[in-house]
């Protein structure tokens, strides 16, 4: 469906160039797509309750009940971040083709955590990733976008590289690329393929920009627009943490722990010293990414759980960032408005203590879904055993509360006599995610029973 949405808005973008407002209503077509997605993948979590699961296309697609949650969220993120660009902005940062390459990048994402083969999986990642490269430098008109996206092209060209090389070596030693045979094979031959497997998750870390393979994503989330920013760095790594969650049968714990030790740690301590909004929550994701490492080293079901408050959260701030940039008089660009923390002067009262319950949220204060997720991740930990990691990510966390609460300060204190109103469809997408965010802990019992279902 996504293929032929897909080719039905390139016909129509190819022989309507000349007409205003059609970049509009193709995002809202794509949203439209979206929605009929979502309620078709609903409708399938139904008979998924009644089977352990579905092979697709001579097993290179296996449809569980593990994967269908994560697919599901993605959409409902996707559709929320889109939402920004269903009406006329102050910037008009419109592209006929931002459409495309978003349901190009979807194909790439829907898919990922439901591969079963080896080339399969690099030809999804690659769909997904040529598309993030060209939606980065999609304006074109910016010289930090267009250093973004050839930045962005050339570390995820090397991570590809090493995935590749993986995926030879273990076909070389295996004689298949199907991950099905390879867990019949494993059980004989342990050592060897584990070493290729570490290499292929070394690969993705790296992709995700996860420390200490993290420079990189960094100056991209710095130099790309603000929009394509959140889009990156929330919506890009989700499929790829699913893929390695699914799979973590085959990755040995200790790369894990490494990776989920060094993110922790940058991840708290560098933004102590930034004053750049965009890569202090960048930083930020790394910290809440190591989280979701410790849960994937614990094979813990509250990584879905934490993956929903980081996702809503997360898109809550930036869609705030976003709406904040329209009503700035001096922003620094057209395509970044807001960069630095003393920026962060809110003309809406009611926007204000959105993004501060956000910043609580992050911070993990009750009952808000920060406090619960960090809960259950260390729930789990300790349950496995893993003392030490749990007292080092309390620490952290009570460090990354000084950035958090140095935000919440400029919020209170850059008061304005003014009450500007922001866009209608943008408030309501907000109003949303707000609502969601203050009444987690009311359906969060529910949840929590479904995905213990899960595992019966």
């Amino acid at each position: 469906m996504l293929f032929t949405s897909f080719l039905t808005l390139l016909v129509f973008s190819t022989y309507n160039m000349p007409y205003v407002g059609h970049t509009i209503m193709l995002n809202r077509l794509g949203l439209m797509t979206m929605g009929f997605m979502l309620m078709l993948l609903m409708m399938t979590m139904d008979m998924m309750g009644l089977m352990p699961g579905m092979t697709l296309y001579n097993n290179w697609f296996n449809m569980t009940s593990n994967n269908m949650p994560l697919m599901m969220l993605m959409l409902m993120l996707m559709m929320m971040l889109l939402m920004y660009n269903t009406y006329m902005n102050k910037y008009k940062m419109m592209s006929p083709y931002f459409m495309m390459m978003v349901l190009a990048n979807l194909m790439g994402l829907m898919t990922l955590p439901m591969v079963n083969d080896l080339l399969v999986m690099y030809m999804m990642m690659e769909l997904q990733s040529y598309s993030l490269y060209l939606l980065t430098g999609l304006h074109n008109r910016s010289f930090n976008a267009s250093r973004a996206s050839l930045l962005y092209f050339m570390m995820g060209g090397m991570a590809s590289t090493i995935m590749l090389l993986a995926s030879y070596f273990m076909y070389n030693l295996t004689g298949t690329t199907n991950l099905s045979d390879m867990i019949m094979i494993n059980n004989y031959n342990n050592n060897e393929i584990n070493n290729y497997f570490n290499m292929l998750l070394m690969a993705l870390l790296f992709k995700m920009g996860l420390a200490p393979l993290h420079r990189w994503s960094m100056a991209v989330y710095n130099y790309a627009p603000t929009y394509m920013t959140a889009y990156i760095s929330i919506v890009a790594k989700l499929s790829m943490i699913s893929w390695i969650y699914i799979h973590s049968y085959f990755f040995d714990n200790y790369i894990l722990m490494i990776f989920m030790l060094m993110s922790l740690i940058m991840g708290s301590y560098k933004p102590l010293y930034q004053i750049n909004i965009k890569i202090m929550l960048a930083y930020s994701g790394m910290l809440n990414f190591s989280y979701i490492l410790l849960s994937i080293v614990t094979y813990d079901l509250s990584l879905y759980i934490y993956l929903m408050q980081y996702s809503l959260t997360h898109i809550m701030m930036f869609l705030m960032l976003l709406s904040l940039g329209e009503y700035m008089d001096k922003p620094m660009s057209k395509w970044s408005p807001m960069i630095y923390i003393n920026q962060l002067k809110l003309p809406n009262l009611t926007l204000a203590m959105c993004f501060i319950l956000a910043l609580f949220s992050l911070i993990g204060m009750p009952p808000l879904p920060g406090f619960y997720a960090k809960l259950f991740i260390l729930s789990g930990a300790l349950l496995d055993n893993y003392i030490y990691e749990s007292l080092l990510l309390i620490l952290c966390s009570v460090m990354a509360t000084y950035y958090y609460a140095n935000m919440i300060k400029m919020l209170f204190n850059s008061k304005t006599t003014t009450n500007m109103s922001i866009n209608s469809s943008l408030a309501y997408s907000m109003a949303i995610s707000t609502m969601l965010m203050i009444s987690f802990y009311i359906y969060l019992p529910y949840l929590s029973e479904g995905l213990y279902l899960m595992t019966i």
